[in-house]
């Protein structure tokens, strides 16, 4: 029993190195490419066609979850990340090189929507959530206990904050060396590097824990149960999205912040772009907002979420997320000026990646690897494409002026319809952070007596706890 105990720990601790690593890379890279996904298409397409573009990817989200699915039923669920990886960090070294050519790259300063390399650049960028972290931490989920999630999360994560602040340094120097037609390649380069030492380090994980070592809560409690990532239906982790009421508040969540995080974040990018001109000077703004909520990320979840779990537990701090970011909104509206939107955005996006992702992905720990996976790879994607769609409406409702005849547009009832829309958007943005909140009460009831009874969640046929 010792000697199991024994090989636990030292596994445990390979696990957290090797997740460290890996998280802190992505993070590393995702704090260069977020920024520059943004600059490359305010300059190249335009701040207008923002809403555009997340409208776009809403359509393009049931594709994605068609081949994704289809990736799982084929392969095993430590070959998901080596894919996804593999596949941006060679997309992203690729952009490199199409950013230098002289008439769609760089040296083009004209922007237009008929830019193409930008839209492609911001669609694909715009699902390293769901493809990239969302797959690192199914994976993770997928390997950890309980214990182990409250025990390590946090502390991954706030290594994470750390290259999370590194990163955005070290890519404001290149800026400050070179001009943006040298720079920008550069910043995907790195980005390309770090995606594989993301890749390496979880290949490391499986190379050196035996397996009956990456068995997670849900393994623990269904040792009877047929792998349901095997031979199922692309549909399936949908299925279990709209039958389960858990996984469903779960979306609920994670699609009420993405609907506020879209809608302010453009607030602050619209008043941004007049000011900071061209691509270098946008990106620069960029990445000192970056290296901003990652310094407080960081703060947030090494003293707040690692001392708060410990203390209080995981239905308390669900609440804390919702409770601040009510404040926040209130804020913005009140206060319209760039320095005011920064500075909420700042709290709110450390508040989401210190404190917010550590808490939220443990609801995932006792559920099956559907729902680990396929369903949250669901709740992800249409988490942020759906709710991101609406909120890109709000924030600019005149978009549909173009696709309407001329006669609607200039019509009283439809400049009314619009006056409307622009005034909901923030009553919508408070109302849905409300619903974050009761959402947040439920999950954490329901989690604590999941843990509690050694109970299982999308598992078929679940025995009775006793």
């Amino acid at each position: 029993m010792s000697l199991s105990k024994h090989a636990h720990e030292i596994y445990d601790k390979t696990k957290t190195l090797y997740l460290s690593i890996a998280y802190s890379a992505i993070i590393a890279g995702y704090s260069i490419i977020r920024p520059l996904k943004s600059s490359i298409f305010v300059s190249f397409v335009g701040i207008d066609y923002v809403p555009y573009a997340k409208i776009l990817s809403f359509c393009m989200a049931p594709l994605l979850m068609f081949v994704y699915s289809k990736l799982l039923n084929a392969s095993h669920r430590h070959k998901i990340a080596t894919i996804f990886f593999g596949i941006y960090a060679a997309a992203i070294s690729l952009f490199s090189v199409l950013l230098l050519h002289p008439g769609f790259g760089l040296e083009n300063t004209v922007a237009s929507p008929h830019r193409i390399l930008g839209w492609i650049i911001y669609l694909f960028l715009d699902f390293f959530n769901v493809l990239i972290l969302e797959t690192f931490w199914g994976f993770t989920n997928s390997i950890s206990s309980s214990h182990f999630a409250k025990e390590k999360y946090s502390d991954i994560n706030a290594n994470a904050r750390i290259a999370g602040i590194a990163s955005p340094l070290v890519a404001l120097f290149i800026g400050h060396q070179f001009q943006d037609i040298i720079s920008f390649p550069i910043f995907c380069i790195l980005t390309s590097i770090l995606l594989t030492v993301a890749l390496v380090s979880l290949q490391k994980i499986t190379n050196e824990v035996p397996e009956e070592y990456l068995a997670g809560y849900s393994k623990d409690h269904e040792a009877h149960e047929v792998d349901p990532t095997k031979k199922s239906n692309w549909l399936d982790g949908l299925k279990l999205l709209l039958k389960e009421p858990y996984v469903l508040g779960i979306f609920v969540l994670i699609y009420s912040f993405n609907f506020v995080s879209t809608f302010a974040d453009f607030q602050m990018q619209a008043l941004a772009s007049k000011i900071y001109k061209g691509a270098g000077a946008y990106n620069q703004f960029m990445l000192v907002y970056t290296i901003l909520f990652q310094i407080l990320g960081y703060i947030f979840s090494k003293v707040g979420a690692s001392s708060l779990l410990k203390r209080f537990g995981l239905p308390f701090c669900l609440l804390v997320s919702p409770a601040i970011t009510f404040g926040l909104l209130l804020a913005l509206i009140n206060f319209k000026s760039l320095i005011i939107a920064t500075i909420t955005m700042v709290v709110f996006r450390a508040l989401n990646y210190g404190f917010n992702v550590p808490v939220r992905e443990m609801l995932f720990i006792p559920t099956t690897e559907t729902i680990q996976f396929k369903s949250k790879a669901w709740i992800t994607s249409f988490g942020q494409t759906l709710s991101e769609g609406p909120s890109s409406f709000l924030n600019n409702p005149y978009m549909i002026a173009s696709v309407v005849p001329s006669s609607v547009a200039a019509s009283p009832v439809f400049g009314f319809a619009m006056r409307f829309f622009t005034a909901a958007r923030p009553l919508v943005s408070l109302g849905l952070t409300l619903l974050w909140f009761v959402a947040a009460v439920l999950l954490g009831t329901k989690y604590q007596d999941t843990i509690t009874h050694g109970k299982v969640i999308g598992r078929r046929n679940p025995k009775k706890a006793l």
